[in-house]
């Protein structure tokens, strides 16, 4: 089912400004407001474009494009062709697009922080305590390499610079063992 205009407007104002932009479908109809939204929505691009690993080049597109398209709102009165264009470059750029030609230059990786994960599972109606539960199996697996490691002959020293903990912590699960 496609969804409306007005609710198409809300949901795509929420996926970057949240609860903030609740109750505002029908605040489409007014470019006015409709420009004010885009331009809140258009910052925070902007801001989160700075955290995207990738190399000079590619940054400066993608910092180009974003800022093209929140300066296109400052015309007036502005034009929303001119601001898609911008943004159907900046989605090109961000798939790694370079050019009038169809060069890659880049390719997308997407992958999540554990605060992002936890964030994703309590949102879908999991449990709360799955960091709790996460934790019980790490401690469970790095006992198991840790007695692995030293039926090798590794030493705690080694051991502890190859998980990644200290020589204390190695030695505490060991004694779990």
């Amino acid at each position: 089912m496609m969804i409306n205009y007005e609710m198409l407007f809300e949901r795509t104002m929420q996926s970057l400004l949240g609860k903030k932009a609740s109750h505002i479908a029908g605040q489409v109809h007014s470019e006015k407001t409709r420009k004010q939204w885009y331009k809140q929505a258009l910052k925070k691009v902007v801001k989160n474009i700075q955290d995207i690993d990738t190399n000079t080049k590619h940054k400066e597109l993608l910092t180009h494009y974003s800022e093209g398209a929140l300066m296109s709102l400052s015309s007036r009165p502005y034009n929303e062709s001119v601001l898609t264009l911008y943004l159907i470059r900046l989605i090109s750029a961000l798939l790694g697009y370079m050019g009038t030609r169809p060069y890659r230059i880049a390719t997308l990786a997407y992958f999540q922080e554990p605060s992002q994960y936890y964030t994703e599972i309590i949102a879908s109606g999991g449990d709360t305590l799955q960091d709790y539960y996460d934790e019980k199996d790490t401690l469970t697996i790095k006992t198991d390499i840790i007695k692995q490691l030293k039926d090798a002959g590794i030493t705690d020293f080694k051991i502890s610079q190859v998980l990644n903990i200290s020589e204390y912590q190695v030695k505490k699960l060991k004694k779990a063992l």
